[in-house]
């Protein structure tokens, strides 16, 4: 045959394909690997179709649109390489233009198309292999991830807007905007390491045998995490447990001197007044391990503002921060063997002296020696959470004996000073005040200070009700064995709610 009709013929293939094809379905002969054969079956698997809409084919791409029975219709790109399909991804450009960011939405339609599989092991990879990273609701890798699975088990994300977040001109973050007001954020770190990122992906996957990739592909889901939202107030459990409480305080009268030209607001007098009544309280708590019936409702009491995730043995609950930087998540570990057995959820990992708890928070240790940081970071999840718990039933579980002599500040409209030989029992002082409030609490600032290591913790104790917070300032010193030996507090009461400051 002659090169003349060689290429009438190409031309006549490649318009008979650029036409619109009803049922385009491939087939495992379609695909370059077996891993994206599975990722398509697991993609159609997470939700019952209702029609398949014409589908587009070109030589370097099928454009196929699916209508879904709870979430409309996806439009689906499969990219080809020599008639076999080497990525997939859903369409994003039609929410919002290519302009610059065209490797951005080709990245974020990858990923929201593995999100929306029915088996996570497929988004699990590309963030893995790939210099993106998700947050969603708080959390953030494969917290983010357990999260979004329990919020939608059997349908795919109801994507309905998408928001840019520009910074010097590039796309940093995209964030999808969920029918139900929920957040999924992608985050672009260092997208100049994609095309290498994307080709050993592709790699990747063509070394991956069959047998270690899903096989089932019904549309009931199996072992995943178990959400539960937070608890509306006449939905609450009875409370059936009960810390065993100091001596009976309430009825106690306690005058403090205050100097004629200060005027103290009724918030911080109840405050002072709390302080000095408990100052020699020896605060104690219930062995609750054997008497806690169900752990789910006490967790769903203790933090009834909080979304609780369930995953084996992992209970995160998770809750929006306070003022974008203070958290409330609490990252536990849980087993029940002859009584409850609660501990902070030991998930850090180091890379380049920055301490990532969870997957998601990061303290940046930059200022100390490598030695000192692999000795701190495995009791940063412990710290984090011995405050984050301060006010609740869980504080029992978590809080441990200490020898930091404390020195507690309370700067209102006056200065009030206070000592204790005990960390552990200002927290409890302090949290029993605040048992109403929701505490957020964060470190930072680690430095080496004549030849100690000092750092900073924040805390928030806010009242969800009117916004009101008392704002604290932790000043901890370490000796040679890195116990906390020294602690200064200043707390800052009955600041203004963060809505009236524009949050």
């Amino acid at each position: 045959m002659s090169n003349k009709m060689n290429k009438i013929l190409l031309i006549v293939v490649l318009i008979c394909l650029s036409a619109s094809a009803y049922g385009f379905a491939p087939q495992r002969r379609d695909f370059d690997s077996e891993y994206q054969y599975r990722l398509y079956r697991s993609w159609l698997a997470k939700e019952s179709t209702e029609i398949d809409l014409p589908a587009k084919i070109t030589a370097e791409y099928v454009r196929r649109n699916i209508k879904f029975s709870k979430t409309g219709e996806a439009q689906v790109i499969y990219i080809w390489k020599n008639w076999k399909i080497v990525s997939q991804r859903e369409d994003l450009p039609a929410m919002m233009s290519f302009s610059n960011y065209e490797t951005e939405l080709i990245i974020a339609g990858e990923l929201l198309y593995r999100l929306n599989s029915r088996h996570r092991r497929f988004a699990e990879d590309y963030l893995d292999k790939l210099p993106i990273s998700i947050t969603y609701q708080g959390l953030r890798s494969s917290f983010a991830i357990d999260s979004l699975y329990a919020h939608y088990p059997d349908q795919r994300l109801p994507l309905e807007k998408l928001h840019p977040v520009i910074d010097n001109d590039k796309l940093a973050q995209l964030i999808l905007q969920l029918a139900n007001g929920d957040e999924l954020i992608i985050i672009f770190n260092e997208l100049s390491q994609y095309p290498t990122a994307r080709l050993q992906l592709e790699k990747w996957e063509n070394t991956i045998a069959a047998e270690e990739l899903p096989n089932e592909f019904s549309r009931h889901q199996e072992d995943i995490a178990t959400l539960y939202e937070p608890l509306k107030e006449q939905e609450k459990p009875e409370e059936i447990i009960s810390f065993q409480e100091p001596a009976d305080t309430t009825d106690k009268e306690i005058t403090i001197d205050i100097s004629s030209d200060t005027l103290l607001t009724d918030y911080e007098v109840k405050l002072l007044n709390w302080i000095e009544t408990n100052l020699d309280t020896a605060w104690g708590s219930e062995m609750l391990n054997n008497k806690i019936p169900n752990i789910t409702e006490f967790l769903q009491t203790e933090f009834s503002q909080h979304s609780l995730l369930i995953k084996g043995d992992k209970y995160i609950l998770f809750h929006e921060p306070f003022s974008g930087n203070l958290k409330s998540n609490l990252y536990l570990r849980i087993n029940n063997s002859e009584g409850w057995s609660i501990d902070a959820l030991d998930d850090i990992n180091i890379i380049n002296k920055k301490v990532t708890f969870a997957g998601f928070e990061e303290f940046d240790l930059s200022s100390l020696e490598n030695y000192d940081i692999q000795v701190i970071a495995p009791y940063i999840p412990q710290l984090l959470m011995t405050h984050r718990v301060m006010a609740s039933r869980l504080a029992g579980f978590i809080l441990e004996p200490d020898i930091a002599e404390t020195t507690l500040v309370v700067r209102g409209s006056s200065r009030h000073v206070y000592d204790l030989d005990s960390y552990r029992d200002l927290l409890f002082i302090l949290g029993k005040f605040w048992q109403d409030r929701t505490i957020y609490y964060n470190i930072a600032d680690f430095r080496l200070i004549d030849g100690y290591i000092e750092f900073k913790g924040y805390l928030a104790a806010e009242d969800s009700d009117t916004g009101q917070y008392d704002l604290a300032e932790i000043r901890y010193r370490l000796d040679d064995d890195y116990t906390i030996v020294l602690a200064m507090v200043v707390v800052f009461p009955d600041q203004a709610s963060q809505y009236e400051q524009g949050r």
